[in-house]
């Protein structure tokens, strides 16, 4: 009988015995796409051994008709991490690692982008050093300034601790702030956390709303282009929703604002007017929901949280530091589908996208390249799917499995670990490593003549012995992927070159300089069991 496998992604919503077979109550490092599921890439160190401690804010600068720029902060000091190797300090002497940043041109003027973090003086980077902001009146200073967005051609600013917002004037990055108050309206209590810009007309434009989030979980929405003009700008509502975490909370998703709350990542245009079993049903991580709860009340005090957007690939990724600077996971959807899997194994602090690609900064103090090799720098991808619990039409009786196929599309063959977990069981044996063999000869190791020439991806559709006797039956398949065997490829096979000393790492896993290079090529596309029907319960 054919399983379907899991392209609804994974669910942590529906009751097990209940479960659509299109979902997946465990789907570990597989990515649901349309059609079939497939391994995630690995990683690759892209800037290595500058500090020992941990990458908390990566930042791209992103100037008009010239080269961007990648920065890493850690350990008191700015890095350029744009060039693949050994980084060069670019600004030093902080205190604190947690930058805020935005990319904004003033009139005539060249880009900047300007940074915060609560602790030390805000600064601007327009391309070629570093310079402290020329921002005055605040109240407490330059240093107060965490939190920053530009709305409308201009930059507005939180600091510690307040109820008031500050902005500055017109296309200006510089000059004296004018404050614009919001105690009244925080009935909750609390201080300001976070600002996002909301559009309802698909881009910026006159429909562009300006949201401010509170510590307490009250969202203000203005509309308008001129603060100091009350006919120009306008309070749109007050709104209690969910208590957004942390300061990097807001994201754009597309053309909708998405925050980080206590119950999920929600939209904020379908929130709006808030009801709470409303808002659990339109979150994107509706489906994800007891597994999102989880992660928010026992980490949303955790410094670390972020969703990131990978368009090369098409997700969306959430960060969920489990331990703050030591033990990171990531809630991952497909942005085109909104099927979610859960990654392990990328221990991030901060997520950027620089020239395409996908980066993280790690608690070791290394900035890597992500989705790229076939490795976890020199460590092996465990993959691993549980397909929803299934009776096989016959809900009334006992029945057992024998023999399982895994139809699989690779770059070679593979076998992997198959079990049949009964009746809402866990109990998947650890999968042995696996190494991925290329099919046909290697150049310039081949006998010319003899050797096979390679045949691209083949299509792997063994039987695998099974056990299991039961009412429900879940089809469970691991992967322990340990890279390809060749001697001319990163893995298993090819240990030189590739390894560790005195903590530092060795080149990783190849020369790859871009997401998506050398990931290899293992999906599943369906899934067949052979079972034997028993007497009824």
């Amino acid at each position: 009988m054919v399983v379907p496998v899991p392209t609804g992604g994974w669910d942590q919503i529906s009751p097990l015995s209940q479960m659509d077979p299109q979902y997946a109550p465990i789907l570990l490092n597989w990515v649901p796409r349309p059609g079939f599921v497939e391994l995630r890439g690995g990683y690759n160190v892209w800037a290595q051994g500058f500090t020992n401690t941990p990458v908390e804010t990566l930042m791209v600068y992103r100037p008009p008709g010239g080269t961007d720029k990648m920065f890493a902060a850690s350990n008191g000091t700015i890095y350029d991490v744009s060039a693949n190797g050994s980084p060069f300090s670019s600004s030093t002497g902080y205190v604190n690692n947690r930058w805020q940043y935005i990319n904004f041109t003033p009139s005539l003027g060249n880009n900047y982008i300007l940074i915060a973090n609560g602790v030390d003086n805000a600064k601007t980077y327009n391309g070629t050093s570093w310079a402290s902001a020329s921002i005055t009146g605040l109240p407490n200073g330059i240093t107060s300034i965490f939190n920053l967005l530009a709305f409308k051609q201009r930059i507005w600013l939180l600091t510690n601790n307040s109820t008031s917002a500050y902005y500055l004037p017109t296309s200006a990055i510089s000059g004296a702030v004018t404050e614009f108050p919001l105690g009244p309206l925080m009935t909750r209590g609390g201080s300001l956390l976070a600002m996002g810009d909301w559009t309802i007309d698909g881009g910026q434009g006159p429909d562009d709303y300006l949201v401010f989030a509170t510590t307490k979980g009250q969202y203000i929405v203005y509309k308008g282009t001129d603060p100091s003009n009350a006919n120009a700008f306008a309070l749109v509502g007050v709104f209690d929703l969910p208590i957004p975490i942390g300061a990097r909370c807001f994201a754009r998703v597309g053309s909708e604002l998405a925050v980080i709350t206590l119950q999920g990542l929600i939209p904020i245009s379908q929130a709006l007017p808030y009801d709470p079993s409303g808002t659990r049903s339109v979150a994107f991580t509706n489906r994800i929901q007891n597994a999102m709860l989880e992660a928010a009340q026992s980490a949303y005090t955790n410094f670390g949280w972020k969703l990131t957007s990978f368009p090369l690939e098409g997700l969306l990724i959430l960060n969920i530091p489990l331990i703050t600077n030591s033990n990171q996971i990531q809630f991952v959807m497909n942005n085109y589908t909104g099927a979610w899997c859960q990654f392990t194994g990328w221990n991030a602090n901060d997520f950027c996208t620089f020239n395409e690609s996908l980066y993280f900064g790690d608690n070791s103090g290394n900035v890597n390249l992500a989705y790229a090799g076939p490795l976890d720098l020199v460590s092996p991808i465990l993959a691993d799917m549980q397909c929803a619990f299934n009776t096989f039409g016959d809900p009334g009786r006992v029945k057992n499995v024998t023999m399982c196929r895994p139809l699989i599309i690779a770059d070679g063959n593979i076998i992997p670990t198959m079990s049949v977990d009964e009746d809402f069981s866990d109990d998947a044996p650890s999968a042995p490593l696996t190494i991925l063999n290329p099919v046909g000869g290697e150049w310039d190791v081949s006998l010319w003549d003899s050797g096979i020439w390679s045949a691209g991806s083949n299509i792997n559709a063994s039987w695998l012995s099974t056990t299991a006797i039961g009412t429900y039956l879940a089809v469970r398949m691991q992967v322990n992927f340990g890279g390809v065997s060749s001697a001319t490829s990163a893995g298993a096979g090819s240990v030189f070159d590739t390894g560790t000393f005195d903590n530092a790492v060795f080149d990783g896993n190849g020369a790859t300089t871009a997401s998506g290079q050398s990931v290899p090529l293992l999906q599943v596309n369906a899934l067949e069991v052979l079972l034997q029907g028993g007497g009824p319960i």
